[in-house]
C-alpha cells in the first residue's frame, strides 16, 4: 500500500460511528493498523513473528490442559460440523469443548462485555470479518495471546498464507454456494444469476450485510456479476436471514425455494436425502471468508485454548471442522484446499460498511 492511499484509509476510518460502537470502534482500530503497514499483535503493534512452543513447554501445556478439563469456542463457524470437532476433541483429551455460534457482530460484542466485565467466559475466538480481527489486537483492545502449538507452525501449516495477522492464525475457510429445494423448484441452476427468475418472487432467501465479511461477499457478487444484479435481485422480494444456517433450513423445510448464500454443508444434507442441488457459483477458489481464530490473552482455560486452536489445524480437526470446506492443510479428504480471499479493508472501514448497509436496506427493506 503507498503512502497516499494509506493517509486516505486513516482519514477515512477515524470517523467513529455513533452506533454499533463496540465493533466500530474494533474496525478503526485495526484498519488503521493495516492503512499504517503495520502488523497488529496484541500489546504493542510488532512485526515479531510468534514462536512455536519447545517440546517440553508444549508437552506442560498439554498436561495443564488435561487438568483444566474444559474450553469454550466462540465462533462463526458451522456448529453441525463442529459437534463432530467436540466429540473427536474430548475423546482425544478428555477436554469437554462448548461451543457458541454466533455472527462476527455478535461474538465481538460478547468478547468485549466479557472483558469489560472481568468476566471471560469465552477461551478461543474464530471470526471471518478482517477488520474486526485486526482491531482486537490493537493496544485498546489486547484480546489475543500468541498462539504457540506445534501444528501452527508445521511445514503443512503454510504460514505465508495462513499466519497472522499478528497472533491471529486462519483456522478454515467458508466457502458458501447457491441452494435449491428441488421439489418445489427444479430448473437447473448453474450459476448465480439463474435466481433471478421471476417465478422465484417471494421464494429466495437473501443474507442480511451484518459483518464485514458478508459486506465483503456482496461486494464480490457486484463485481462478478454487475451492480444491477442486486437490483435484480431485491424486485423478487427474497426473504432475509440472519446468516447462511437459517436460510439453508428454510430451504429444507420449505419455506423458500432458493437460498442464495447456504452453507456447504448442503452436500450432505443432499446425500441424506433431503430434495437439494447445490451449486458453488464460480468454484470455492474464486470467494472464501477465512476464519481467524486468537486465544484470548484474558482465557479461563488458557492452556486448553492453546491445545485447541493446535488441534483445529491438524488433520483430524480439519477433517470434522471444514468438512467441504476449505482446508489450511492439504490433502484432508472432503475439503477443498484455497487461497485465502484477501478482504479489501479499504472498502470494509466502519463508514463504508454502514454506506453499503444503508444502500442495501433501500433496495431489500423498501
Amino acid at each position: 500500500m503507498n503512502r497516499l492511499s494509506a493517509r486516505k484509509e486513516i482519514t477515512v476510518v477515524k470517523q467513529l460511528l455513533t452506533s454499533r460502537r463496540v465493533i466500530a470502534t474494533v474496525v478503526v482500530a485495526g484498519v488503521a493498523a493495516a492503512a499504517a503497514g503495520t502488523a497488529s499483535s496484541g500489546g504493542t503493534v510488532s512485526s515479531a513473528p510468534p514462536k512455536a512452543a519447545t517440546a517440553k513447554q508444549w508437552a506442560t501445556i498439554v498436561a495443564n490442559a488435561k487438568k483444566e478439563g474444559s474450553v469454550t469456542l466462540y465462533t462463526s463457524q458451522n456448529p453441525v460440523l463442529l459437534a463432530q470437532t467436540a466429540k473427536d476433541f474430548e475423546a482425544k483429551y478428555g477436554i469437554k469443548l462448548t461451543i457458541n455460534r454466533q455472527i462476527d457482530g455478535t461474538l465481538t460484542t460478547q468478547v468485549n462485555a466479557e472483558i469489560t466485565s472481568g468476566n471471560v467466559k469465552d477461551d478461543v475466538l474464530v471470526i471471518a470479518s478482517k477488520p474486526l480481527v485486526l482491531g482486537a489486537q490493537k493496544p485498546q483492545n489486547n484480546w489475543a495471546a500468541a498462539a504457540v502449538g506445534p501444528d501452527l507452525y508445521s511445514k503443512g501449516y503454510d504460514r505465508t498464507k495462513f499466519g497472522g495477522p499478528g497472533k491471529a492464525n486462519v483456522v478454515g475457510l467458508a466457502i458458501l454456494g447457491v441452494s435449491q429445494n428441488t421439489s418445489l423448484y427444479s430448473k437447473p441452476i448453474k450459476d448465480l444469476p439463474d435466481v433471478l427468475d421471476p417465478s422465484l418472487k417471494g421464494r429466495i432467501g437473501v443474507v442480511s450485510p451484518s459483518a464485514p465479511s458478508l459486506v465483503d461477499w456482496y461486494l464480490w457478487v457486484q463485481q462478478t456479476y454487475g451492480k444491477a444484479f442486486l437490483t435484480k435481485l431485491a424486485e423478487l422480494n427474497p426473504k432475509i436471514y440472519v446468516s447462511s444456517l437459517p436460510m439453508q433450513q428454510a430451504v429444507i423445510s420449505g419455506e423458500i425455494s432458493v437460498g442464495t448464500f447456504t452453507p456447504t454443508s448442503a452436500l450432505d444434507d443432499k446425500a441424506n436425502g433431503a430434495p437439494i442441488n447445490y451449486l458453488i457459483p464460480k468454484g470455492p477458489k474464486d470467494w472464501n471468508a477465512p476464519w481467524w481464530g486468537m486465544v484470548l490473552r484474558k482465557a479461563p482455560h488458557p492452556n486448553a485454548a492453546q491445545l485447541l486452536i493446535d488441534y483445529l489445524v491438524t488433520k483430524e480437526g480439519q477433517q470434522s471442522s471444514q468438512r467441504h470446506l476449505g482446508a489450511v492443510i492439504k490433502n484432508v479428504p472432503d475439503t477443498f484446499y484455497v487461497e485465502p480471499r484477501q478482504q479489501n479493508l479499504l472498502a470494509l472501514t466502519p463508514t463504508k460498511v454502514t454506506e453499503f448497509q444503508t444502500y442495501w436496506n433501500g433496495l431489500f427493506k423498501k
